[in-house]
């Protein structure tokens, strides 16, 4: 019995902890997302920081979120954490080339832009407005430039356009968004 009120006490004060701040492993994927949107956007206007710096920096974002979208029960932290940076992501997907791929002739920037179209389609799941369908728009968006992508021979980056790697969750809203277009 007092095994059992021990560990019970030493419970409580743990769950209220979680409750009122993150956690380490929290703070650290906050900011460490951060980071990475702030080198994918470039928001210092650095030089140094190149397509390929801001393309690893996505690839972080996308794998924390295939990670965490993977088997949806709630919604997972990397969603939550990239929720306040979704318009600035939009803005910058906007001033990445023009409508088409085509007129975006470096290979490793359309990959960027066919990258930050999924995960836009992925955080618009939850965030973007209903009624415009923003996650099926940036998709399509996104489907077009791998497209553009496999043309030009990049048949590897071509390859990195699979719904099922997004999990089942994003791939029902995309069904029901697409149903609600048709």
């Amino acid at each position: 019995e007092k095994k059992k009120s021990k560990k019970s006490n030493d419970a409580a004060p743990a769950i209220v902890d979680t409750e009122n701040a993150m956690s380490e492993e929290d703070r650290e994927l906050k900011e460490r997302l951060e980071t990475c949107v702030s080198t994918l956007i470039n928001e210092g206007n650095e030089a140094s920081v190149t397509v390929p710096i801001r393309l690893k920096a996505l690839d972080v974002i996308v794998t924390e979120l295939r990670s965490a979208t993977s088997s949806m029960t709630s919604v997972p932290k990397p969603l939550k954490f990239l929720r306040p940076k979704f318009e600035v992501l939009k803005e910058h997907y906007g001033s990445i080339g023009g409508d088409e791929g085509t007129d975006l002739g470096d290979k490793e920037l359309l990959f960027l832009r066919a990258r930050l179209g999924d995960v836009l389609a992925v955080l618009a799941m939850t965030l973007g407005k209903h009624d415009e369908r923003e996650s099926l728009k940036f998709k399509l968006k996104g489907t077009r430039d791998y497209e553009t992508l496999a043309k030009l021979g990049d048949n590897a980056a071509a390859a990195d356009n699979n719904l099922g790697s997004w999990g089942h969750e994003f791939v029902r809203s995309l069904a029901g968004e697409i149903g609600q277009e048709y």
